[in-house]
């Protein structure tokens, strides 16, 4: 009895020290979103990616999800990062479906700021309601490979009527469909399949401050190492023979020609560079070519935007060495706008001067890692 009294004495002070601990966390939260304290793409991934039943594909975007990370990310009910878009297209629009990975979905940057929205923009010119409209489509998904963007093409986009497809090509989208991406759905799959795994998906998905925890110790030295590295593309793929890579690229380009042609909708490639190091010593031109050459024998028309990049230090147009800034994305919708029009796509208006002309201090800067 008497160890029952002394253990009764003590709730008050576990009591005060749970809600003291309770309230330095809710302290620590709201002080962490208020500071906007940056939690890495594991974040946005958590919140807007999910296992997809389409063997294929392995995962998509969750509809109807929003990220608050370093920028809010708002997936449509479509499925895409963009406004609410119905699949007909309404009469005198014209479409253009953008396919491809994080470039295209816009890591980093607001919605706005990523190249299909920009692109979008520039096609529009400065016609009123009344005039030519343009809708461009972001079907981009971290991640996805050029086998994963022909299969959202075949499977998704074409149900939007597009008039024509951009395919934003980063040069690591020769890699297999088990990326970073996918592995962080097979992770969260596992841990709901107990109680407390889901407290702890819940508790990382919704908290700023334990997403923050999450990243510092299970991103900390990978992170790094991806921001120190000025090539994002090791590994034995990479190292082959160009002639092997090309032969690869045009077994794979083929076939989204042949998807596009039996619906009737031109395409057009474009092949964004990497941002590790100064354009002037680029390390891979040689692969940049073979892209260019295997989408011409896949009578696929193609944009090199390192033409358009090698304008600028690359520190500028880039928040890490994958992903571009608001510059350059401004930069990439500027080349893919051209390259459009030279093809025939109905264009209202061109933008002044050229896509090397652009200032970087008109542009946001935006830190990634």
């Amino acid at each position: 009895m008497s160890r029952l009294r002394g253990g009764r004495r003590h709730l008050p002070s576990l009591a005060l020290l749970l809600a003291t601990i309770l309230v330095s966390l809710a302290v620590l939260e709201l002080g962490f979103r208020l500071a906007r304290v940056p939690v890495g793409t594991v974040q946005i991934n958590r919140a807007t990616v999910r296992r997809s039943p389409n063997p294929r594909l392995r995962f998509e975007l969750r509809p109807r999800a929003v990220a608050a990370a370093e920028v809010e990310y708002r997936i449509n009910a479509s499925g895409l990062r963009g406004p609410e878009v119905d699949e007909e297209k309404p009469a005198g629009v014209t479409r253009v479906a953008v396919l491809g990975d994080s470039i295209t979905f816009g890591y980093w940057v607001a919605e706005q700021d990523a190249f299909p929205r920009q692109l979008e923009a520039l096609l529009n010119g400065k016609d009123g309601p009344d005039g030519p409209r343009v809708e461009a489509l972001n079907f981009g998904v971290p991640g996805y490979n050029l086998e994963q963007a022909t299969e959202v093409l075949r499977a998704r986009a074409l149900r939007f009527a597009p008039d024509t497809v951009v395919l934003a090509l980063c040069l690591n989208d020769l890699e297999s469909a088990f990326s970073y991406e996918y592995g962080l759905t097979v992770d969260r799959s596992q841990r709901r399949e107990n109680p407390l795994g889901r407290v702890a998906d819940a508790l990382l998905q919704h908290s700023r401050l334990f997403a923050w925890i999450e990243y510092r110790l299970a991103e900390r030295e990978g992170r790094r190492a991806f921001v120190r590295t000025r090539n994002p593309m090791p590994g034995p793929l990479y190292a082959e023979a160009v002639s092997q890579q090309q032969a690869e690229l045009e077994a794979r380009l083929s076939t989204l020609a042949v998807l596009l042609r039996d619906a009737g909708v031109p395409g057009l490639v474009a092949v964004f560079p990497t941002f590790g190091e100064r354009f002037d010593r680029y390390p891979h031109r040689d692969l940049h070519r073979a892209v260019m050459a295997a989408s011409r024998r896949a009578s696929l028309p193609a944009v090199d935007l390192l033409d358009c990049f090698s304008g600028y230090d690359f520190r500028a147009a880039r928040v890490d060495v994958v992903h571009p800034s608001p510059l350059g994305h401004r930069v990439a919708a500027h080349g893919i706008h051209d390259a459009l029009c030279a093809s025939g796509l109905p264009c209202p208006s061109r933008p002044s001067g050229r896509c090397t002309d652009y200032r970087p201090e008109d542009f946001a800067v935006v830190r990634g890692y």
